[in-house]
């Protein structure tokens, strides 16, 4: 008979309360899971509470499912005025998956889309009241600085290491809009020879349906080709509001998926 467990100490850096193994009869573990809370509420204004899971581990795996939506529900419980999801991210071609988290009850609906960036003909225009300047990235302190940036935008995909694997590229630029001397908001890109990619953006919540985040991108790009790059893609969220009008004021259509999201709405 199968039996799940949690781990006695925390387990690649998740709490032992958020972890799961199932044994099987033979006491070998045969799946793993784990969840992460989430507040995103630049992301998913609609939202905000978001918890993500990760199973690994065909055998065993509804009973798993089970005690990860159980304790997922935990935690979204911890903001009950709020609107969440749980949800876990599955390879577009894995059928067999998706086919089991719909029969669980969730939805397949959101993906994660790599589109082409059309590059602005003829020079970008900067906001009447706005200024483009290179984003310091010099020292460790401004590095943090800015990653904690991203963070406060919901964007966590960055880490040290990775902006470290970017600045390494021949068309690695951080770039900040200002108006009056604030902070609008960043993007960041990266890409080597014709080739390039928006990796982030944001824009600070005061200065948000202005039309200033179409401008920083359209700048970027703009800038992008005077070195030589012909080609940006992108990644976009299919249900995320804030990027599904981001996707709209720049004339983005269909693109590739490259990820789906089964999800449940609490």
């Amino acid at each position: 008979m199968m039996q799940i467990t949690h781990p006695n100490a925390y387990w690649n850096g998740h709490a032992p309360e958020d972890v799961f193994f199932v044994a099987d009869e033979m006491g070998s573990t045969v799946a793993t899971g784990f969840v992460v809370f989430q507040y995103l509420p630049n992301l998913y204004p609609d939202r905000p509470v978001n918890v993500y899971f990760q199973a690994d581990g065909r055998e065993g795996r509804y009973m798993l499912f089970g005690a990860l939506v159980a304790r997922a529900r935990q935690l979204r419980d911890q903001n009950p005025n709020e609107a969440g999801r749980i949800y876990t991210c599955v390879d577009p071609k894995d059928q067999e998956l998706l086919d089991f988290y719909r029969h669980g009850g969730m939805t397949c609906d959101e993906r994660e889309m790599r589109v082409r960036l059309a590059i602005p003909e003829g020079a970008a225009r900067v906001p009447m009241g706005c200024a483009m300047d290179p984003t310091p990235l010099y020292s460790q302190d401004e590095q943090m600085a800015f990653l904690d940036r991203l963070q406060r935008n919901d964007i966590s995909y960055v880490d040290p290491s990775f902006l470290m694997q970017l600045m390494r590229t021949a068309h690695f630029h951080a770039v900040g809009m200002f108006s009056a001397g604030q902070l609008v908001g960043e993007a960041l890109v990266a890409g080597n020879g014709a080739q390039a990619e928006l990796v982030a953006f944001y824009v600070n919540p005061s200065f948000r349906r202005k039309g200033l985040g179409t401008a920083l991108v359209r700048w970027t790009l703009w800038a992008l080709s005077q070195e030589g790059v012909l080609v940006v893609g992108a990644r976009f969220l299919t249900r995320s509001v804030p990027q599904k009008a981001m996707a709209k004021s720049l004339g983005i259509g269909e693109g590739e998926t490259t990820s789906v999201f089964p999800q449940i709405f609490m």
